[in-house]
């Protein structure tokens, strides 16, 4: 029988994009994918779907799994041939339980590898506006644990030594931080010191709190929480002044986009670079048209059109692959002008070594009426398009004097309900942002009276005056709202929006 590996890996402190290269390529190849509490769920969704994923999640008093059976685990994997990702926050051997793993599966000789993370020590602090060390303020840092399993607990620290040095970054300290503040103040550590304690390092809803050991001994501070790393020293000094995160023109606003989840990655990366917490709850998929038989019963005949007009990178997409399953490829076009109504249509056209020949300054309907007009009398004009959409381009052109076929090359339905989304969604949500009419009453239909309930607080991002029609039918306010139809420029009114103080 084949033998299966085991990776103990780290899967960072909990921004997804601080995952390694090589821990994605290992959680894509994965055959089961062992994980703990504080990984960002977001990461899996790099896993092969048809892979095991195995919860093994460790909170203050509650453990799904003991560390033995943690180990069986990996074990009894691994015997029947898989190859197993022991995925663990931050890096797997740096105050977790990474190296008794390795132990046991060395002493049941199991193959497996150690692929490092980085870790919550150094990512957090930075994430804070944090150094650990400064050539004016830091030369020396330590790092403990305010978890220990013996009996002594943290008495077993050196706080002699620990108490010189300059900087002090405390893991799993929450606890037990008033006694580690008693240890250093009585081993001459000064009791003005200041204390930075950073909750839900690098993610969104990351907070930092800064007071002084002498807060800490006379409880005037505010109540501490986990998951929090906590860092001592001078270097605090500097988190007013350094801090970059925390001041990013969204940081901590849930917003919700209701995008398909494959249009949505670059809405999704540019939100989260600017520091919001993105809920992905699609509203709407791509489906097949119900009937091919109009797109197919053209695609012999495509040089007869002059125009071939595409008003989405969907039309694109489905109706080059049509056109490809049918035996054919781009050459059956001909001479026909290629006409997109925007940006993101055109660079789909483009993308395929197709050139675009037209496309209007208004990035809709009537934009591409008034960039043709005059031009069309007599003209055979294509428009692959989805299956349901307005009628008002189609009724135009034939005005103006124009042949036009209409063909479906897809259809969008409603999307299923993600239930890992619901509840982030159940509290409601700071932005909400639609970018099609379809998105706004699939939403509403998805979730009926609690999407109101969803929406009731929320600032409402529309890409174009359509949308934002169909937001005013539902009853609600839309309140952003760009002058260019892009996603790009959708953003950017996003950022003044809030930074105007809205």
């Amino acid at each position: 029988m084949k033998r299966g590996k085991v990776y103990i890996a780290g899967a960072g402190p909990g921004d997804p994009e601080l995952l390694t290269l090589k821990v994605i390529n290992h959680i894509k190849t994965a055959d089961v994918i062992v994980y703990d509490h504080l990984i960002n769920q977001e990461v899996l969704r790099y896993a092969n779907p048809s892979a095991e994923l195995i919860y093994a999640g460790k909170m203050a008093g509650e453990h799904i799994k003991s560390q033995d059976e943690i180990n069986t685990i990996l074990i009894d994997k691994a015997r029947t041939g898989s190859n197993v990702l022991r995925l663990k926050g931050g890096d797997p051997f740096l105050f977790g339980r990474g190296g008794e793993e390795a132990v046991a599966l060395a002493e049941e000789s199991i193959d497996f590898e150690i692929i490092p993370g980085v870790s919550s020590i150094n990512a957090v602090p930075l994430y804070a506006g944090i150094p650990l060390t400064h050539r004016d303020l830091s030369s020396s840092v330590v790092i403990i644990t305010g978890h220990k399993h013996t009996a002594a607990g943290i008495d077993e620290h050196n706080w002699d030594a620990i108490a010189k040095i300059d900087t002090i970054v405390i893991l799993m300290g929450v606890a037990q931080i008033k006694q580690i503040a008693k240890k250093l103040v009585s081993k001459g550590r000064d009791p003005q010191d200041l204390v930075g304690v950073i909750r839900w390092g690098t993610m969104p809803m990351q907070s930092t709190y800064v007071c002084t050991l002498t807060d800490i001994l006379e409880e005037r501070h505010k109540p501490f929480m986990t998951p929090a790393l906590i860092i001592i020293g001078k270097v605090v000094t500097l988190h007013d002044k350094l801090s970059w995160f925390e001041k990013l023109p969204l940081f901590g606003k849930k917003v919700l986009i209701t995008r398909m989840e494959k249009d949505s990655s670059t809405l999704r990366q540019s939100l989260e670079w600017i520091g919001a917490f993105v809920i992905e709850q699609p509203s709407i998929q791509i489906t097949a048209p119900d009937d091919y038989s109009p797109l197919d019963s053209v695609l012999h005949k495509l040089d007869s059109y002059d125009i071939i007009i595409f008003t989405s990178a969907n039309a694109v997409r489905r109706f080059l692959d049509r056109l490809w399953t049918s035996g054919r490829d781009v050459r059956s076009i001909g001479n026909a002008k290629i006409v997109a109504i925007g940006p993101k249509t055109a660079q789909a056209i483009e993308d395929l070594k197709i050139r675009v020949n037209q496309m209007p300054d208004e990035f809709r309907a009537e934009g591409l009426i008034a960039l043709l007009n005059g031009e069309i009398s007599g003209k055979k004009i294509l428009i692959p398009r989805a299956q349901t959409a307005r009628m008002v381009l189609v009724d135009e052109l034939k005005r103006m004097g124009a042949e036009v076929n209409v063909v479906p090359v897809y259809k969008t339905i409603r999307a299923e309900v993600r239930q890992d989304m619901l509840p982030y969604l159940k509290d409601g949500v700071d932005i909400a942002v639609f970018t099609s009419s379809s998105t706004v009453t699939n939403f509403f239909d998805m979730f009926g009276e609690n999407a109101f309930t969803m929406l009731e607080h929320a600032d409402i991002a529309c890409i174009g005056p359509i949308t934002a029609k169909t937001v005013h039918e539902m009853g609600l306010e839309v309140r952003i709202q760009p002058a260019s139809y892009t996603i790009e420029a959708l953003i950017q009114e996003m950022v003044l929006y809030y930074k105007n103080g809205r």
